[in-house]
């Protein structure tokens, strides 16, 4: 499985912003958004497809696209595919060469992807639809979050706690991200997994 990101030559600034549930200025979607490795469907996976095709003139072929993959490893070309042998955060790059002299004329972007381990989570069943969840800070020692987000059934909750009415029974996997201070640095991204089996009603 690859994680398939299309990227735009733009420079953005996200700014967190404590936030909780009831507030209309959670900020959990857009979290979700900017850390797609934190997606259950993407985790486990430490393959990338990187395609900028859509954002770039192609006009011109006298023009190399050189990527840096952040791991002593480079390739070329407008859409490429590349996995890397460890987990982590991987500084990636993509730079415009002059075709004849290998110079670089530009930097065309510049992006930090996360690659997540697998998450070993349980599964609790529950016997009504409607359910409160509160983040545990006892299962991540050492790191202290400022801002929790929650996705469940594509709905986006912020706050350490949220309370969700399922639409659905049977199996869901919740997204839990948190912003927050580890030991060793501040302002980390996190996120894990949990897993709830709603009893059908008889």
């Amino acid at each position: 499985m690859k994680i398939k990101i299309i990227l735009t030559l733009a420079v953005c600034l996200f700014l967190h912003r404590a936030s909780h549930a009831q507030h209309s200025d959670c900020t959990s979607k857009q979290f979700f958004e900017n850390n797609q490795a934190c997606l259950g469907a993407n985790r486990g996976t430490k393959c990338l497809q990187l395609d900028v095709s859509h954002s770039l003139d192609k006009e011109g072929k006298e023009f190399i696209y050189s990527w840096n993959f952040g791991d002593g490893h480079t390739k070329e070309g407008l859409l490429t595919e590349y996995c890397y042998q460890d987990y982590g955060s991987y500084f990636i790059s993509l730079d415009l060469l002059d075709a004849k002299t290998k110079m670089v004329i530009r930097n065309e972007l510049s992006t930090t992807v996360t690659l997540l381990a697998p998450v070993k989570y349980q599964v609790d069943t529950l016997t009504q639809m409607v359910a409160n969840f509160t983040y545990n800070a006892s299962e991540f020692p050492g790191f202290k979050a400022n801002q929790i987000f929650w996705r469940i059934e594509g709905e986006y909750y912020c706050g350490s706690t949220a309370r969700h009415t399922f639409v659905k029974d049977g199996f869901h996997l919740i997204e839990i991200g948190m912003i927050g201070d580890g030991e060793e640095r501040k302002n980390q991204t996190g996120c894990t997994l949990m897993g709830v089996f709603i009893k059908p009603t008889q």
